[in-house]
């Protein structure tokens, strides 16, 4: 028993529904053969279908997945039905009719939010704006980001939500010097607790369009499950991330970015660790960077 919906998964009833299924047809066969295409076209769009050397004269670089799952999708609209003689495989009426459109308008709007922030510059301010929350210590930070990032992934999709936050806490840790991994772990991990609201995962929207749940049973548990893992999971992440990864360490010479950081020769001592060389942030001033500890660095001198 599901919560509002009972099944009967004895023998008879399953060998009924798939007698009911009727033989294996050609229509069947068909959009079967168009989803194998689309899978196909998935695997091989990077290296084949984008590479020039193989796709010349033609230019196919601007294809991207999303092109090849519509034109799957358009396939479908003119392969001839078999079964229905004088129509394709899939009609408009019945797109209209069975498509959940609100699903993907309520996807589809969480990717465009993120775009939004993105071409914007918005999460560069905001990331500038929030630098000062490092300053809390990691664990406050990994509670306050698994915390804040739970929230917003209910009210978008858990996609849509990574796009908009990493690119903030990317411009954080380059601001302030601290390992990237110990602003993005966290975040990306908590983008997977999205319980809650329907608008939070793809199946979350899926569920709620087949009208059998309301909101409130959603919020019932998801809700708990939330204030779960924001207690629980902010104590696992703090732990898994400090042992595995050595997000305590100074900031990596990986992620000093050449457009806002530089890697320099000047030895100290950070977060208790001896270096001979390492980050400094640009300030905007020609030549002029600011090391971890404060310090300004001319680092065009000789």
């Amino acid at each position: 028993f599901v919560r509002c919906i009972q099944l009967e998964l004895d023998s008879d009833s399953v060998k009924a529904a798939y007698t009911a299924l009727g033989p294996f047809n050609r229509d069947e066969l068909a959009v079967a053969l168009i989803q194998l295409i689309q899978f196909v076209g998935f695997l091989i769009r990077t290296d084949v279908i984008n590479n020039p050397d193989i796709t010349s004269p033609a230019d196919l670089q601007g294809v991207n997945d999303s092109t090849i799952a519509c034109g799957a999708a358009l396939l479908l609209f003119f392969v001839p039905s078999v079964k229905r003689p004088g129509e394709p495989l899939l009609t408009w009426e019945q797109a209209q009719q069975h498509l959940p459109w609100g699903v993907l308008v309520l996807m589809g709007g969480g990717a465009a939010l993120a775009r939004g922030f993105e071409d914007s510059q918005l999460t560069k301010y905001i990331g500038q704006k929030l630098a000062t929350t490092v300053s809390m210590g990691r664990f406050g930070l990994t509670f306050f980001l698994v915390t804040i990032v739970c929230l917003l992934t209910e009210v978008t999709s858990n996609t849509a939500t990574a796009n908009i936050i990493l690119p903030i806490l990317a411009s954080v840790a380059a601001e302030t010097l601290t390992h990237p991994l110990a602003l993005l772990l966290p975040a990306t991990v908590a983008c997977s607790f999205a319980f809650m609201l329907p608008a939070a995962t793809p199946p979350n929207s899926v569920v709620f369009a087949t009208r059998r749940l309301s909101m409130r049973d959603f919020l019932k548990a998801g809700i708990i499950l939330n204030l779960l893992v924001s207690v629980f999971g902010s104590v696992l992440i703090y732990l898994m991330v400090s042992a595995v990864y050595g997000v305590d360490d100074p900031f990596p010479e990986w992620a000093c970015q050449k457009k806002g950081c530089r890697w320099v020769s000047v030895p100290g001592s950070i977060n208790g660790v001896q270096v001979s060389s390492q980050a400094c942030a640009l300030t905007g001033v020609v030549g002029v960077c600011r090391l971890v500890d404060g310090t300004m660095w001319n680092f065009t001198a000789p």
